[in-house]
Order: structure tokens, then sequence, then C-alpha cells
């Protein structure tokens, strides 16, 4: 996966976070991913790409209507997901792989223009950081702490810069 455009969708009219937008050569599938677990999380991240479920087996199988998820561990075993809730980048950032941010990804360049066509996603920390790189406006990514359980995201910020004396 190359990262080649990106911009922010400042929800400047909502309480919502500002969220990252991605433009992308090409999404990993899920079968290129590599899988590891830890505490009802299962991560697999692949070249800067990562998905993630929130999953602790037999009668937590209500996400997604029940439909099972085959993932590859990084052991090379398969393991069989039925029913696994999407969860956050927090929930992530809170075990021992990542940090990942959340992010809009798409590979239709135009998508940034129209500002929608996108699909959830997520990056590790340091794709993100390029990501923001390629942007022409001044922004970086700020660690915050958010929820009850004082989860580590990051979240996009302009950079003030004002007049030098």
């Amino acid at each position: 996966m190359r990262i080649l455009d990106a911009g922010v969708d400042w929800m400047e009219d909502v309480g919502n976070d500002p969220r990252l937008q991605v433009i992308v050569d090409e999404i990993p599938s899920r079968d290129e991913l590599q899988f590891q677990h830890e505490d009802q999380i299962w991560c697999g991240i692949n070249d800067g790409y990562a998905s993630y479920y929130a999953w602790s087996g037999d009668g937590n199988d209500g996400g997604f209507s029940g439909r099972c998820y085959d993932i590859t561990m990084r052991s090379g075993k398969t393991v069989t997901l039925k029913g696994p809730w999407s969860s956050r980048a927090g929930c992530v950032n809170q075990r021992s792989f990542g940090p990942v941010v959340d992010v809009r990804i798409s590979t239709d360049p135009s998508a940034l223009e129209r500002g929608y066509t996108f699909r959830t996603g997520a990056l590790t920390l340091g794709a993100a950081k390029q990501a923001i790189d390629l942007m022409d406006g001044a922004c970086h990514l700020e660690r915050q702490l958010k929820y009850s359980n004082d989860e580590p995201v990051w979240v996009p910020i302009r950079d003030e810069r004002g007049d030098e004396v």
C-alpha cells in the first residue's frame, strides 16, 4: 500500500473530532494481514494498514450479523471469528500492538475533492504521519486520551502559525 494523498475533514459544523482522509493505491485485503490477539482484541497490520476486531469467543457472536471472518495469525494458524464487533483505535492502542489511527480511506483520488465515498479504515501511526506530511495545510497528529477508559488516540490538529515579531 502506497499513500498517494491526504486531507482532513475538520468537522467544523459538528462536535466530532477531525478525521484524517487518505488516498492509497490499494487497500490490503484481510487475507494479506497477519493478526495478533490480546485481551479480546484481534489486530492485523500490513504495510501501514491495520484492521481489528473485538471478539471474546463463543457467546460473543452478534457482531456483523454473526458473519464469520477467517483470519491468519502471525504463527500461520487460521482462526475463525464468528460475529466479531468492529472496535476503535483507542481500544487497540491500549494493547501491546499499534498504535493505530482511525482514518477514512479510498483508492479514488476524487474522493478528497468530493469529501465522501471513503470507507472506514485504520493506519499505523507511522503511516498516518506519512499521510499528514503529504498535506498542503500545516497540521499534525496530537495524542489525546478519550472515553471513560482514557484510550490513547491521535487526532489531526491545525498548526497555528502566528506572525513572527
